[in-house]
């Protein structure tokens, strides 16, 4: 049975075109109706079918138990607003929508075991993992879950390689920096807001109003190449609140565009709007000089960069957004290949 679950009503969702690589295999940033109309399957508690081959997503949820925060969350990953006001917005007019799950469930003990999977995705030689992910609440009550793969088929059991973990929360603490607080699984994993970044603050001690705004993250999937695979996204928090997913992209590093002279950077500005400092992201296929530009609506040249010689891999830099007047602007990251631009709108 296909139905899309709201927690916020009156969502716009956007008449935006997404421009993404050739070679991008798959993207999804939920802002079409029609994905949860025709594409997302709520399959309640079941997992999906066990295809090998299947054109649809799957959102369900395994552990029994109904929301307990009082707001009517549904079982299953739905959509909703993020939590940070920098992320309601991709773009002028363009109302953001995530997905999230809930982990505040009945039952102090019980763990949540929400799934959210992906169609199946035919891989390229050197394809990446792109999301976004932030929790509702952070340190306290802070939200953990894997991203998970599968290269046989769809049914949760099938996902038995973890890419990546997000901790949660497991004792509280008293103050900003995390140190009084403890998080699990022990072992690797990322804490959201440890490092003191992408995280709204209310007040100086540890808040459930410091909310957490969206992360890019970037997994390689080259261990895949050429296969095909499924993509889980697997909520397993113990009581604690919400947390967010958006943007899920898998893309290779071809240069798309070459008479155009313009290159696929995975390129991204953190936030956006802004006010103060934007984190520019972006990802080398190869190790090349890079500047960093922005221009005014005009064409103007307004600040650059160089950054000099950069290795392969993933990168940034950061503008300093105070300093500019509001309004839009163009961002350009220049390498000896070719450049990418982002739009930046300064309030």
């Amino acid at each position: 049975m296909k139905k899309i679950y709201t927690l916020i009503a009156g969502f716009i969702f956007a008449g935006a075109v997404v421009s993404t690589a050739q070679d991008t295999a798959l993207y999804e940033g939920f802002k079409w109706q029609s994905f949860f109309n025709d594409t997302l399957i709520n399959n309640g508690t079941t997992p999906p079918p066990g295809n090998t081959t299947d054109a649809f997503w799957y959102t369900f949820s395994l552990d029994g138990n109904p929301d307990a925060s009082g707001g009517s969350r549904p079982d299953e990953w739905f959509a909703t607003l993020p939590w940070s006001d920098v992320d309601l917005y991709d773009g002028v007019g363009d109302t953001n929508v995530v997905m999230s799950a809930n982990s505040w469930i009945a039952g102090a003990t019980t763990i949540a075991d929400k799934w959210l999977v992906t169609r199946s995705v035919q891989l390229h030689a050197n394809d990446t993992l792109f999301f976004k992910s932030a929790p509702r609440q952070t340190p306290r009550y802070l939200d953990g879950f894997t991203v998970k793969i599968s290269t046989t088929t769809n049914d949760d059991v099938a996902f038995t390689t973890t890419l990546f973990t997000a901790k949660e929360m497991t004792a509280t603490g008293s103050d900003t920096t995390f140190s009084t607080f403890t998080f699990g699984p022990s072992g690797a994993g990322f804490v959201h807001g440890q490092d003191g970044t992408y995280i709204d603050y209310a007040g100086a001690v540890a808040s459930p109003a410091h909310r957490g705004q969206l992360r890019p993250f970037a997994i390689p999937l080259t261990a895949y190449a050429n296969q095909k695979v499924f993509i889980a996204f697997h909520q397993f928090s113990n009581d604690d609140n919400l947390i967010a997913i958006d943007d899920i992209m898998i893309r290779g590093n071809n240069i798309v565009g070459v008479n155009e002279n313009k290159l696929e950077l995975g390129l991204n500005l953190f936030p956006n709007p802004a006010t103060d400092n934007v984190q520019v992201n972006y990802e080398l296929s190869s190790t090349t000089n890079v500047t960093v530009s922005v221009y005014d609506i005009t064409g103007n040249l307004v600040s650059t960069e160089s950054k000099g010689a950069q290795a392969q891999g993933r990168h940034f830099a950061f503008i300093n957004a105070s300093q500019l007047a509001k309004g839009f602007y163009t961002v350009t990251v220049q390498t000896e290949k070719g450049n990418s631009t982002a739009k930046l709108i300064v309030k």
